[in-house]
């Protein structure tokens, strides 16, 4: 199955790298038909214009009719990365039941998420393959009962008990993934705008980054030593695109 990971123009390095990258090869929306259903999504992704280069070709997956995407608004204080092997719950922050992610017996369709047929959050890739569940998330101890999570750009809970989670900053989030630059970003040049990199030092909005070379990952085509600093950031807006490489 090949999922496509895309942060726009601009959004756990694992193991393999063998497989179809989800950050270069985005969806468009004339890959959409214009129904009611791409109506409401496209409500749903520019409401209150949030981060103006949000969009609907930040489409992550599709997966049993249920539709994921990425954003560029940075929300809390970092990202909370779920290991789901048992039902778990999600609900509202009044506690009233919000959605649920079964799990199946069933080899290929391992989940059976019940969540609206459009989820905005980090990274949702419920395949046999990835099963990655990460969303933006308050820091782990400001409930104790209760992770806060971030779907749909609401805030939701998600009982500790009995959960496996790891909690990474924004700042130990980015170290795991690959970036690269875009237009949005001032000091960069078309060619830089190619290579891939790595964050080496975070102040604030600003950043250091290196290129990383190909042998790093099979997604990189283009490579140039290149160490700078960029402004990686606007406020919670980022200008820089995640990639991993999966």
């Amino acid at each position: 199955m090949k999922i496509f990971y895309t942060a726009l123009i601009y959004s756990m390095v694992l193991v393999s790298c063998k497989k179809q990258n989800k950050d270069t090869v985005a969806p468009t929306l004339a890959n959409h038909s214009k129904d009611s259903t791409t109506i409401i999504k496209k409500e749903l992704l520019n409401k209150n214009n949030e981060c103006t280069i949000d969009s609907l070709a930040m489409q992550t997956t599709e997966y049993n009719g249920t539709t994921f995407y990425t954003e560029n608004n940075l929300r809390g204080s970092g990202v909370i990365n779920l290991s789901i092997n048992k039902n778990t719950e999600i609900f509202n922050m009044d506690k009233t039941p919000y959605g649920k992610i079964l799990v199946n017996n069933d080899d290929e369709n391992v989940y059976d998420v019940k969540l609206p047929k459009v989820v905005i959050a980090r990274e949702i890739i419920p395949d046999s393959e990835h099963r990655i569940f990460s969303f933006d998330a308050e820091e782990p101890g400001s409930d104790k009962d209760f992770l806060i999570i971030y779907i749909n750009k609401q805030k939701k809970l998600i009982e500790k008990k009995n959960n496996d989670y790891a909690f990474n900053s924004w700042e130990n989030y980015i170290k795991t993934a690959f970036i690269q630059l875009t237009p949005e970003i001032s000091n960069t040049s078309k060619e830089e705008q190619l290579y891939w990199y790595k964050s080496l030092k975070i102040k604030g909005d600003s950043m250091q980054i290196k290129s990383i070379p190909k042998a790093d990952c099979d997604y990189i085509e283009e490579y140039k030593n290149v160490t700078k600093w960029i402004q990686w950031k606007k406020g919670s807006c980022k200008l820089i695109k995640f990639n991993f490489c999966y």
